[in-house]
């Protein structure tokens, strides 16, 4: 995500995208060879995969928000709403294809089962083919039905990474300077960043600056600064457009940084160790697997609203709330388990509606506080910390269970839902 905008000021926002998508199904195809030797695996399908994956996801939030700067929350929910159908639908294709005669894992090792059937075995490597080649196909169909909705704007990539480019007189916008040099030397209030129609004038598609109406006494101009800082949260400011240098020498970028660090904690603790949790008292396997998928099928239905809501009552709100209500069902999680252990897994299918949307809030949320022409890369410098919890936390689980149970190690979940729900609050005081 770091690289995002350096790339796309090289190839242009459409082709970066589809480049990336289909160096994403490369690195799946080549499982299939890479299989047998663990670095090249990790290289390819997980490096280059990785990479890709966090380059096109980045860059199609920032496109939603310049081509629906109304509804971007909106946009950006159905988007994500993508990745839930690929998921249930990879798992789904991971059991047709690997274990279609459904296998147990009989081969125990270090208190964790694994199966050795061999033919069994022998099939995980189609699995990268089928799924590489599902990949391609999906990527086929959304690369022309990208270009065929947006032929012009592949026409325009060029262009307005130029205009993008051009330093403005003073530090004002290019169109202020526009007006300046025809003669009116006040400067004008914009009223969001990337927006194409401005209180006093339109920026029409092909670069140009059409004036209209009559310019705007000193009063009329106060009086409209003065409500361009009253507006709401959910429209970005002109002066919060920051390159990823200049976000992080402001307080806003650390408060992101660490209510993203912390929520990412409880993101990855919930997903990867709910049904670990739970089967201590809950044997029953099915009914996780069940619980699973209903959650997903309802994340498809709930990140769109989700979005929508954003739209409506500003991204921090949003935020504050989800993350909010994360903290609360985490320890209700942990209650239920011990008092009415069916509350668990309604609790948990409530979870996933407080974590799942995490990656979509927090971009959202970027391209806000530091403005929409350089937030995929700053959002890429947010979650650079995240490094250190992806690949350390896993190794020392474990050890932190043994040290001080499952039921505190889920509270710290809950714990850090609270630190960024109060990180976002905080940023009203930036």
């Amino acid at each position: 995500m770091i690289f995002a905008s350096p790339v796309e000021r090289l190839l242009g926002i459409h082709l970066s995208i589809l480049i990336g998508d289909i160096l994403v199904s490369v690195a799946m195809l080549s499982g299939y060879f890479a299989i047998k030797e663990p670095l090249a695996l990790t290289f390819l399908y997980g490096g280059l995969e990785g990479f890709c994956v966090g380059l096109v996801y980045s860059l199609m939030v920032k496109l939603l928000l310049q081509t629906m700067p109304d509804h971007g929350g909106l946009a950006n929910g159905i988007m994500s709403a993508g990745p839930v159908f690929g998921a249930v639908l990879f798992v789904g294709m991971s059991f047709i294809v690997v274990n279609p005669h459904k296998a147990k894992p009989d081969l125990k090792f270090e208190k964790k089962v694994f199966f050795s059937d061999k033919d069994l075995i022998n099939r995980v490597p189609d699995y990268f083919l089928v799924m590489g080649t599902m990949t391609a196909c999906f990527t086929l169909i959304g690369a022309a039905l990208m270009y065929f909705g947006n032929r012009e704007s592949f026409k325009h990539d060029e262009e307005k990474a130029r205009r993008e480019s051009i330093t403005p007189l003073n530090g004002g916008s290019e169109v202020q300077n526009n007006c300046k040099e025809a003669g009116n030397h006040e400067e004008l209030p914009l009223q969001f960043t990337g927006a194409r129609v401005y209180s006093n004038y339109i920026q029409e598609p092909n670069g140009e600056t059409e004036f209209f109406g009559s310019i705007p006494s000193e009063g009329k101009i106060e009086e409209s600064v003065s409500s361009h800082k009253s507006m709401d949260m959910k429209k970005p400011h002109a002066e919060n457009d920051a390159s990823p240098l200049e976000a992080i020498k402001t307080r806003r970028f650390w408060l992101v940084w660490l209510a993203y660090i912390t929520s990412n904690h409880t993101h990855i603790l919930f997903l990867n160790l709910y049904k670990q949790y739970g089967q201590r008292i809950i044997r029953d396997d099915k009914l996780f697997v069940t619980t699973g998928m209903i959650s997903n099928v309802g994340l498809m239905i709930v990140r769109p609203l989700v979005g929508a809501a954003s739209d409506k009552i500003g991204i921090r709100s949003t935020n504050v709330y989800l993350n909010a209500s994360s903290c609360i069902f985490m320890c209700l999680m942990v209650v239920s388990l011990h008092t009415f252990p069916w509350f668990y897994l309604v609790f948990v299918a409530v979870e996933f509606v407080g974590v799942s949307p995490h990656t979509m809030l927090f971009s959202l949320l970027s391209a806000y506080e530091f403005g929409k022409t350089h937030c995929a890369s700053n959002m890429g410098m947010i979650r650079f910390g995240n490094i250190v919890i992806v690949l350390l936390e896993p190794l020392f689980i474990d050890a932190i269970v043994e040290a001080i149970g499952w039921d505190w190690l889920f509270l710290t979940g809950s714990m850090a839902s609270a630190v960024a729900t109060l990180a976002i609050i905080a940023l009203d005081w930036c």
